[in-house]
């Protein structure tokens, strides 16, 4: 793998006058709006993009837009490409109007702010509706902005898809609606009584409302219900034994209504905030599509939402997976996750720790520590790794590095090998005074860029017994430079870069960021033009809330002088390694190898690329396989 990284060039901007009487120079400040109310822009934004998408408002869809959008929605069978505002609508608009409703559900934003350009990813519910049926997809966004003038524009739109249901054949039936000039006109919503007071009788907790609403032979489906919750409920037994449980909840809905050619047909757009008896938080977004029976009650209604803030919210579900990824061990494995919490040079670091099947807590067990790619957080890579280790007997531990998810330390997102080695040892710490941890058999398990860090905490600390490396990122300045030259200014502009963002957070407690990963942005620390990597900026692999798009600028230094091939020279423990010719950096890798005195073994899977074994599950699989077996011998 290739990054392509251009440099960052630091720029202050000051407005100076001077007084000719008195020579004193004034400077003038325009005061710039904050982190957060860029992200409000920003989500503004994409709430316009789609209501007005919704509303056939199409300048007001282009007028979210850049004047050239690279918009990808391959996954629904549509191309990717850059094309104007003009060019996408062109597209849209044989299809969409020839739907009578199309209602957009934008929900989940996680939104990334680095001076002018921005991230955004989010999860989306979109139900089409038409003659009566529906087509309704659950999809994932990945969105990028610039800021022109003051406003922030759309530059690249792409899109995943997760689920679906309903006629998938509805779109073809628009396109010839389309086609045929007979455009159904869009219709106001009138017969809601019976949904409202459904609404109002959660929102006041009563029960009796609730099924006062709903006819004797209500139906209610719900398409995208995870596993153990209900796909439907069929009669008002089922409808009481349902609500009742919720009838403790707090409850409000914020929602909008929408008409159908079918006046007894209504679609609702709805976010729930809901409190659970537990006092848990269960906010979720909702698309419905109710039908109103003779007698002016509700008789069926589908209920479109997010499965997975279910499964985080609701009392008595839990995520399917302990990770990001799918490939991660599955949460009814018999492996068990704790939240832990140790101290690394005064500075508190949350982690987890995943205990085996059937653990005996009068047992030591084998361990290992699993850290992930840069800028990663304990979400992703690592744990993933770590749940499939701890379902074959081990003891593992995942956690965030000083200024990473969910621990502390500033300035945040710095890629520091001084700070990360220091945390690993300090985690090799917490685990000797965990009773069930065999100090004695303890792994470092490092995966792409933290495989140098974590082979140069193994040489600097026997207490790890052996080091295992997936898809190694192994460089040394020589490399660094071979790479990081190719980018206009080169490696000596980042250096730069990086001592003037040093010298100012010094100065002013203020750190400069750029996007970690982008498509768009060569200032990025990874920019990956047209989905050649997108690990980072796919909310359908490891972006979201979880995961911190951001870069400090000051990381250049340590990142680019950082030498992780030398520890080879200086470890003593076996080595196992593995990785892929289509991974990164495998010369690196190959070096590195060569310099280890003692045990050592590396396998090459081949028919792996480097993104492949961060997430994809045969790779994960066939990877951790390997590991297991290593291990075990």
């Amino acid at each position: 793998m290739k990054n392509l990284l251009m440099i960052l060039v630091l720029f202050t901007l000051g407005c100076k006058t001077n007084s000719n009487e008195n020579q004193i120079t004034m400077e003038t400040k325009i005061e710039e709006p904050s982190i957060e109310q860029e992200q409000k822009a920003i989500k503004g934004v994409l709430l316009q993009l789609f209501s007005a998408t919704d509303n056939r408002n199409w300048d007001g869809v282009k007028a979210t837009m850049n004047d050239s959008v690279y918009a990808d929605y391959s996954a629904l069978g549509g191309e990717a490409a850059f094309k104007t505002p003009d060019e996408i609508l062109n597209g849209w608009k044989q299809l969409l109007p020839g739907f009578e409703r199309t209602v957009h559900q934008p929900h989940n934003f996680a939104i990334w702010v680095a001076g002018n350009r921005a991230t955004a990813t989010l999860d989306a519910i979109a139900t089409h509706f038409l003659e009566d049926d529906f087509w309704t997809v659950f999809v994932g966004y990945d969105t990028e902005f610039i800021k022109q003038n003051g406003q922030w524009k759309l530059a690249r739109i792409d899109l995943s898809l997760y689920d679906q249901t309903g006629n998938g054949q509805l779109p073809q039936m628009a396109m010839e609606h389309v086609k045929n000039g007979t455009i159904p006109p869009l219709v106001e919503a009138k017969n809601v009584a019976s949904i409202e007071k459904f609404f109002t009788s959660l929102e006041e907790q009563d029960l009796e409302g609730v099924l006062s609403s709903l006819d004797e032979n209500v139906v209610q489906e719900m398409p995208f219900a995870p596993k153990n919750f209900p796909k439907s409920l069929v009669g008002l037994k089922a409808m009481r034994n349902q609500y009742t449980g919720v009838m403790d909840y707090t409850q409000k809905y914020d929602r909008e209504y929408f008409g159908t050619a079918n006046p007894n047909v209504i679609i609702a757009k709805f976010n729930g905030t809901i409190t659970t008896g537990e006092g848990k938080p269960y906010n979720n977004s909702y698309v419905g599509i109710y039908t109103i029976s003779e007698n002016g009650k509700i008789k069926k209604f589908i209920e479109h939402f997010n499965p997975d803030i279910l499964l985080n919210g609701w009392p008595g579900l839990q995520p399917e997976i302990y990770s990001v990824h799918a490939a991660g061990a599955r949460t009814d494995s018999g492996v068990t996750q704790e939240k832990v919490a140790f101290s690394s040079n005064g500075v508190l670091l949350k982690g987890h720790l995943f205990l085996p099947p059937n653990f005996d807590g009068g047992k030591k067990y084998p361990t290992a520590i699993v850290t992930g790619s840069w800028t990663s957080v304990k979400e992703q890579m690592p744990d993933e790794y770590a749940s499939l280790l701890a379902k074959d007997g081990f003891i593992t531990l995942t956690f965030d590095f000083t200024g990473f998810g969910e621990s502390e330390g500033q300035p945040r997102f710095l890629e520091d090998y001084h700070l990360k080695i220091t945390d690993i040892k300090a985690a090799v710490d917490y685990l000797s005074q965990h009773p069930n941890v065999d100090i004695e058999n303890v792994t470092g398990l490092g995966v792409c860029a933290s495989s140098g860090y974590m082979a140069h905490a193994t040489a600097q600390d026997e207490r790890i017994k052996k080091l295992v490396l997936v898809a190694p990122w192994l460089h040394n300045a020589e490399i660094a430079r071979m790479i990081y030259d190719m980018r206009p200014g080169g490696t000596d502009g980042l250096l730069q870069a990086a001592k003037e963002a040093k010298i100012n957070y010094a100065e002013t407690g203020v750190m400069e960021y750029v996007l970690a990963a982008s498509e768009l942005d060569p200032l990025s620390a990874m920019y990956v033009p047209e989905n050649a990597f997108d690990y980072y900026l796919n909310p359908s692999k490891a972006a979201g809330p979880k995961y911190a798009n951001l870069f400090a600028v000051s990381s250049w230094e340590p990142w680019l002088t950082f030498d992780g091939i030398s520890a080879g020279k200086e470890i003593e423990q076996p080595v196992f390694i593995v990785h892929s010719e289509s991974g990164a950096v495998p010369q690196g890798a190959k070096e590195f190898y060569e310099l280890l005195k003692g045990e050592k073994q590396i396998k090459w899977l081949n028919d792996f690329d480097q993104q492949q074994l961060y997430f994809e599950a045969d790779a994960v699989n066939t990877a951790i396989g390997e590991v297991v077996a290593y291990l075990k011998k």
